[in-house]
């Protein structure tokens, strides 16, 4: 079974920081540099080269992950796409280390969909 969930994007934050207010299960944001472009990595692995941060859904809040080594496409609407076969690793898969709770899966213009 496939289970689907709407995300929400929050401001662009400065990369190591986390967005103000209660962080939610589904959430992603754009992390920035201080000079407020987007943060990047020499390490980066991904087509796009800029870094993201989530919430999985699933993980009570606190599946906090940082995507360097998935391709996430900022769709024109400010949503955000990792598609499977999209050209790195993106099969998102996190764990929770509060609980061991796991989220996987995909993410389509901020819909969430567990695989």
């Amino acid at each position: 079974m496939t289970d689907t969930f709407q995300g929400r994007r929050l401001p662009d934050t400065l990369f190591g920081d986390l967005p103000g207010g209660n962080l939610q299960p589904g959430d992603y944001w754009k992390c920035m540099n201080e000079s407020g472009d987007p943060a990047q990595s020499n390490e980066l692995e991904n087509l796009t080269g800029t870094i993201w941060q989530i919430v999985a859904p699933g993980t009570d809040g606190h599946g906090v992950a940082t995507l360097t080594k998935h391709t996430v496409r900022e769709e024109d609407d400010g949503t955000i796409s990792v598609r499977p076969g999209d050209g790195s690793s993106n099969s998102i898969l996190v764990t929770s280390g509060s609980d061991g709770s796991t989220y996987h899966g995909y993410i389509e213009h901020g819909v969430w969909t567990s695989v």
